[in-house]
């Protein structure tokens, strides 16, 4: 999956935020999902406040960092058309991302247009009215100013 961009780069560089590829794979507490019978990308359409934006290392597992809980504010806009609006705001910066989304079966697809950039994927979950999205990122754990490998799960309720 090297050719798929990360969806929130590090704090000191945040310049991409996409939604899928955005949250986390778990029990499906509605019966629907990427193992349930509704796979219809209406899910999306609506404003979205991300509740929780947790990053964990590849190399380090048991190594989570909670954007979200140092002040990392992520929002989700999604017309009927798919046209979403992404921005993000945490450690002094904001960042905002304009394009089209789609759903392809257990993905979320951000194909995004300004600023522009290849696809992003994020697997998706329903759980009663929130969406969660796991997908893949980078996130300098060590504060080097090199980004690492990490897993990003947002957690997006209706806003």
């Amino acid at each position: 999956m090297s050719s798929k961009r990360p969806l929130l780069q590090a704090p000191n560089n945040v310049r991409r935020l996409v939604l899928v590829g955005v949250v986390a794979v778990g029990a499906n507490g509605c019966g629907n999902g990427p193992n349930g019978l509704d796979l219809n990308p209406d899910f999306m359409v609506g404003e979205w406040l991300a509740t929780s934006l947790a990053m964990t290392s590849v190399a380090n597992p048991g190594l989570t960092v909670e954007l979200d809980t140092l002040g990392a504010v992520f929002t989700l806009s999604v017309q009927p058309s798919g046209r979403y609006t992404a921005i993000l705001q945490g450690f002094g910066q904001s960042s905002s991302e304009v394009g089209k989304l789609t759903v392809d079966g257990p993905n979320v697809v951000f194909m995004p247009d300004s600023p522009p950039g290849p696809d992003a994927l994020a697997i998706w979950q329903r759980v009663g009215d929130s969406v969660i999205l796991d997908g893949d990122s980078d996130f300098d754990f060590n504060l080097d100013g090199t980004p690492e490998p990490a897993t990003l799960r947002q957690v997006l309720i209706p806003n």
